[in-house]
């Protein structure tokens, strides 16, 4: 429906809380619960979240819809023809930000998370980055709401991060109790049988590692060493903070109201005597949700500034066919993340922004499947079952197979991308999931699409389906699988080179070119079958990256050379002010353009993570869309596209490149601005697409997708995911947890629901798949 006009403004207005559309909502949701359940409430995207569940989300939602706080309700739509799609948006908005805020993080405490000094001060339950929780007033109208702050209060969370030795519950007390606090120590091993004593971790349920470490004071970002009346720390799905919000909840739904002689849900629940039971209770599970809708109620629903109003805005998202380019989301996860609505506030960049949006996309498609016409509605909202009817069966086995070349589908599926290429630009090849990619267009990957169809790598080509009746769509999930995966590797980074990422001994080692996490890249050798195809490891082979990490202070770009040269490496100091022209000399950022802070620093060596502090011969770190990497991979595509296949007398694609000699062609080619999307889709073909193990097969599961109507509760794109990020389809496999998998999801979903757009029937197809024009 293409991009909504800016047009005319839309009058501000109270919403009309719509009986009839509630009862649709809650029907369809009704519908869905299971996947909900399954797909939606997940823990690192993959397990069922053990804290947030759809019955207390349903629970939650009936007493933020029937009872509301002070007049104030979750929207569920109006009573118009549209009215049952407002509510569906809004609730499909509320969960797109839980799901990045708490669920994935399988958290309703907030997690301590701000490092200062390399430290996780204990300290941070008084308020992280900065802030101080218990400062948090309301305004002097409503000030009388606000709890009061008990200096004497104890109170531990009940839910903690999970990551290897990751730091335990916050907690608060007296300095009668907690003179002064230290930090949590990640580091420590406390599991140690064989210590005299024995020693074991002990401070909270599974464990691992670390521990609380009080033997001297350690600050805060607010220079806070006591935890006294620092027990307002964030509750809920999505964090309630501070004395204000808990006072409201209390003051409304709680004992004050009771006490006081207002209608109260909760009479005996004192919000602002225990902040914890919203986590803690067994009883009311729904708490948890209540305070993140009350928080919705409260920030989001009457947010209306500068012209930009809520209820306004989500009208004209649904009105105007739900496709905008992702504006309304975007803005709603810059109130949430930062306060305003069109980011960057003045507290920064949104976090997660194409994560939030891509959860935003998949809870949406999820509520719109259901046909709100063949729904039997209840007479009364309260009437709906929250019951579980168990998960979906898994299905018949389907036999491996080999894929075909279905020349008809390839069209099809090329024709289908040409009708939705500006809106590939404009909302799937995003930077930080707001801004379109400099580095990744639409048609450099249609380029390279054609080019691997057509050319493919040594007999084997990316797959755009075959001519069965539900060929297209097998390619279309091929190719949204593909890009799902590439969004979160490098599209959102916007980065063709790798990143220096890993941090040791919170230094970025320069070294980080020769390989990260331990690894070695001029190590990654073929089989022996295959040997004879890698490049030679020249030691005198100097290189420096063309793209980098874009935050403020980022590393600059990987480089390699020889030790002639670099006789030793240090590391990347994120913390130097170079912008100094008051200096004398003056200073400037020189190392990359955009830099605003950083240096490289070879003052002395420092080792990357696998003890290296040179980088001779480390000149083959990741490039392109799937980050091609190794000895190996670069020799494969030389010896099959490039200058070696037309020296030893094979077709070549590209005869005058030699990827051996020069990797970074990859990324610095102005001329074949596909290589970075083909050298991802090589490894596509190479990795994912032979991927046979264990009883899992890549174009099986493909299939049995499509043709299970493609609702699996996330099992083929996750599988998917422990591939690409693991290298194993059911993680977490010897290397680890899937880094971002509800964000891969989501991307996979994103991609799918945009394919699937545009009618076949109605789309012209040439008859030959090279007339596809790439012209934008």
């Amino acid at each position: 429906h293409g991009t909504p006009s800016e047009g005319h403004d839309i009058k501000p207005f109270e919403p009309v809380k719509g009986e009839t559309s509630a009862k649709e909502v809650l029907a369809i949701l009704d519908q869905i619960k299971d996947r909900i359940d399954n797909e939606v409430f997940l823990y690192q995207g993959s397990e069922p979240s053990t804290v947030y569940r759809y019955q207390g989300f349903k629970s939650g939602l009936q007493v933020m819809f029937d009872s509301g706080v002070a007049g104030k309700f979750f929207y569920l739509g109006d009573d118009s023809s549209n009215g049952y799609l407002y509510g569906l948006v809004n609730i499909a908005a509320f969960l797109g930000q839980s799901m990045k805020e708490t669920i994935q993080y399988d958290a309703c405490d907030e997690n301590s998370w701000d490092l200062v000094n390399s430290k996780y001060p204990l300290s941070n339950a008084c308020g992280q980055l900065g802030q101080s929780y218990q400062d948090y007033h309301c305004s002097e109208e409503e000030k009388h709401m606000e709890c009061p702050v008990d200096p004497n209060m104890s109170i531990k969370g009940v839910t903690h991060a999970k990551w290897y030795g990751a730091p335990g519950p916050l907690f608060c007390g007296p300095k009668s109790e907690y003179p002064f606090t230290g930090y949590w120590d990640y580091g420590y091993e406390c599991n140690n049988p064989w210590a005299d004593p024995p020693e074991y971790c002990t401070d909270y349920e599974g464990q691992r590692a670390g521990r609380y470490d009080n033997t001297e004071p350690v600050e805060n970002s607010a220079g806070r060493t006591d935890v006294e009346g620092c027990c307002w720390w964030g509750r809920g799905v999505i964090q309630t903070t501070g004395i204000c919000n808990f006072g409201k909840l209390n003051y409304f739904l709680g004992a004050r109201a009771a006490e006081e002689g207002r209608p109260s849900r909760y009479p005996t629940i004192d919000f602002c005597k225990d902040p914890e039971i919203i986590c803690s209770s067994k009883e009311f599970t729904e708490l948890k949700w209540i305070a993140g809708m009350f928080y919705w109620v409260e920030s989001l629903q009457s947010y209306n500034e500068r012209g930009w109003n809520y209820f306004a805005e989500l009208h004209r998202f649904v009105d105007g066919g739900m496709s905008d380019g992702g504006s309304f989301i975007n803005a709603v996860s810059g109130i949430v993340n930062r306060g305003c609505h069109d980011p960057p506030c003045k507290t920064g960049e949104v976090d997660g922004m194409s994560e939030r949006a891509g959860n935003f996309d998949k809870v949406l498609s999820l509520t719109l499947l259901p046909n709100k016409d063949e729904i039997e509605i209840p007479t009364k909202a309260e009437e709906f079952s929250v019951e579980s009817h168990g998960t979906p069966s898994e299905g018949h086995d389907i036999k491996p197979f080999e894929p075909v070349k279905g020349e008809t589908s390839a069209k099809e599926v090329l024709a289908i991308l040409d009708q939705i290429k500006d809106r590939i630009d404009n909302e799937v090849f995003l930077y930080q999931g707001s801004e379109p990619s400099t580095v990744y267009r639409y048609q450099g990957f249609k380029s390279g699409l054609q080019v691997m169809f057509d050319s493919g790598v040594a007999g084997k080509f990316f797959y755009l389906g075959d001519d069965s009746s539900n060929g297209y769509l097998y390619g279309l999930v091929n190719i949204a699988a593909f890009l799902g995966q590439s969004m979160k590797e490098t599209i959102q980074y916007d980065a063709c080179d790798e990143n220096s990422w890993d941090l040791v001994n919170s230094k970025y080692p320069l070294s980080n070119a020769c390989g990260q996490l331990g690894q070695s890249y001029q190590d990654y050798h073929c089989s022996e079958e295959e040997k004879h195809m890698e490049c030679p490891v020249d030691p005198n082979m100097s290189i420096k990256g063309v793209t980098h990490a874009k935050w403020y202070g980022a590393p600059g770009p990987l480089f390699c050379g020889p030790k002639s040269e670099y006789p030793f490496t240090g590391y990347w100091d994120y913390g130097y002010e170079c912008n100094n022209p008051w200096a004398d000399p003056p200073e400037y950022c020189t190392d990359y353009e955009g830099q605003r802070a950083g240096r490289y620093d070879n003052t002395e060596p420092v080792e990357n993570s696998a003890g290296r502090t040179d980088v001779e011969g480390c000149c083959w770190w990741g490039r392109g869309v799937i980050q091609t990497t190794g000895i190996c991979n670069f020799g494969k595509l030389n010896y099959f596209l490039g200058a070696r296949a037309a020296e030893e007398g094979r077709p070549s694609r590209y005869p005058t490149i030699d990827f051996c000699k020069d990797p970074e062609i990859i990324c610095s080619s102005k001329e074949f601005t596909e290589l970075k999307w083909i050298a991802g889709m090589f490894y596509w073909v190479e990795s994912l697409q032979s991927y046979n193990e264990r009883g899992w097969n890549y174009f099986a599961e493909l299939h049995r997708f499509v043709d299970g109507g493609m609702s699996d509760g996330g099992s083929f794109i996750n599988a998917v995911s422990g591939i690409v990020n693991r290298g194993c389809h059911d993680p977490p496999c010897k290397t680890g947890e899937v880094d971002g998998m509800s964000e891969r999801a989501g991307n996979f979903d994103k991609v799918l629901s945009l394919t699937l757009l545009p009618n076949k029937d109605e789309i012209e197809i040439p008859t030959k798949a090279e007339e596809f024009s790439v012209e934008s």
